[in-house]
């Protein structure tokens, strides 16, 4: 077992560095919806938890419930039939939540324009804190946005808080 973890290791993890958390609360937990689509941005999202991507190390994890979730991650164009799922697992989540939208389809409806059945992206509806586009974005540029909006996030907190001195 652990001539083939140093293998994995050696074939993975050769000049990269471990991500430090960077947010004031770690982990940051992710709700993920899928509203439609492809499915393309779902399996980028799956593959992030996975070597060589440490999701769990950069400060992230996945919750199957939006009662735990800080983030709502949404992926695909919002249907009509998943509008009201994503609004009750929005309105389950505790204060303060952010939206972060995954991929082109999410953002703005992508390949699948306004009709019947599909409402577009959700740029236009609601008020978005990190939008990732790509179709699909690669799960190092889904962690590169995660940790920058992170990054902001803290940034922006030490600029608040006054310095004792």
């Amino acid at each position: 077992m652990g001539l083939i973890r140093a293998v994995m290791d050696t074939a993975f993890w050769k000049g990269r560095q471990k991500r430090k958390p960077l947010g004031p609360r770690w982990p940051l937990l992710l709700f993920h919806v899928d509203t439609g689509g492809c499915g393309g941005c779902g399996m980028e999202l799956q593959a992030m938890t996975c070597l060589p991507y440490d999701m769990q190390g950069a400060g992230f994890g996945f919750v199957t419930s939006p009662r735990s979730a800080d983030v709502l991650l949404v992926t695909g164009p919002l249907t009509r039939t998943m509008a009201p799922v994503l609004q009750a697992a929005w309105e389950a989540m505790p204060d303060p939540k952010g939206l972060i939208s995954v991929g082109a389809c999410a953002l703005d409806g992508g390949l699948f324009g306004e009709n019947y059945a599909v409402m577009g992206g959700l740029e236009r509806r609601v008020s978005v804190d990190l939008a990732i586009a790509g179709c699909p974005p690669s799960p190092q540029e889904i962690l590169n946005g995660l940790c920058a909006l992170l990054g902001s996030a803290a940034q922006g907190k030490e600029k608040e808080t006054p310095s004792r001195g």
